[in-house]
């Protein structure tokens, strides 16, 4: 299995909800996500709410205490060519951002839908068009002269980003609990304010104008965090958490995205060195 066929697939099942679920494609992608897991070896999953909380903070900082050096790179030496790739590497995420989070919602208790649907209602600009999350992608594209068309990166984009993508189809569809989706999603949503802002850098000294898809991000997920916690709350409250499941959605999401981004700025670099030496040549 590729990360490109799974994502032909996951795209297929928006088109077509009630289409085929390949037996062996599924078994493949199951295969993915226990390797993914697999490094983590033994351990104690928490049982309550209150421990999960405290592996999720502890997680956290420790991640934004110890910054990858390739955060560093696109913050302060990122060159403007290597930046349209890391965006290319991320722009299949970009322009379907948050479509697959309807599907998790039927799957909640009413009282844990509501912080899931104001995070949902945000990501798609709370009303105003020019806001939602993929038009400030799009904006962001045209400024850098690449293609707006979807269509344009799905065979281009690195394995790992594509793996990116597909773990939230398996997250909201295919997880066997949503525990597993409520603990990515806090995660992620905690994360990305501190993390995003290596891309705010590079912003600012590439002179890129149309950077908001990365600051309203550090903006609205930190609201959006205070809604995770809701959301885990609220599903404890129905007894509908799983604790255990719920970080182990937290740790895959933090796993899949860290590879995500090392393999973007890696191929960011590589692109751009060959656009060098092809010039050389």
């Amino acid at each position: 299995m590729t990360q490109y066929e799974l994502y032909r697939y996951n795209r297929s099942r928006v088109e077509d909800p009630a289409g085929d679920s390949p037996a062996q494609l599924m078994a493949a992608e199951r295969q993915w996500i226990d390797d993914v897991l697999s490094p983590r070896g033994p351990e104690d999953s928490p049982a309550t709410l209150r421990d999960l909380q405290q592996r999720l903070a502890k997680l956290i900082a420790s991640e934004q205490e110890n910054l990858p050096a390739s955060a560093r790179f696109v913050a302060e030496e990122m060159t403007l060519s290597q930046f349209r790739v890391l965006v290319q590497e991320f722009a299949v995420d970009g322009l379907t951002e948050a479509q697959t989070f309807y599907y998790v919602m039927p799957r909640l208790t009413l009282a844990a839908q509501m912080p899931m649907l104001r995070i949902i209602i945000d990501e798609f600009g709370a009303g105003n068009p020019r806001r939602a999350h993929t038009n400030l992608y799009v904006e962001l594209l045209r400024e850098l002269g690449m293609p707006t068309d979807l269509t344009a990166y799905e065979q281009r984009v690195c394995e790992e980003c594509l793996g990116f993508v597909n773990l939230f189809y398996w997250l909201t569809l295919r997880a066997d609990d949503p525990s597993y989706f409520a603990g990515a999603i806090t995660y992620l949503e905690t994360a990305i304010p501190v993390f995003f802002e290596c891309y705010v850098q590079a912003c600012e000294r590439l002179d890129i104008r149309h950077s908001d898809y990365y600051s309203e991000h550090q903006h609205i997920d930190q609201f959006h965090a205070i809604e995770g916690q809701r959301l885990l709350r609220a599903m404890d409250t129905s007894a509908s958490l799983d604790p255990g499941k719920a970080w182990t959605g937290a740790w895959l999401t933090s796993t899949v995205t860290a590879t995500a981004f090392e393999a973007a700025v890696s191929k960011a670099r590589c692109d751009a060195q060959q656009d060098v030496q092809e010039g050389v040549a």
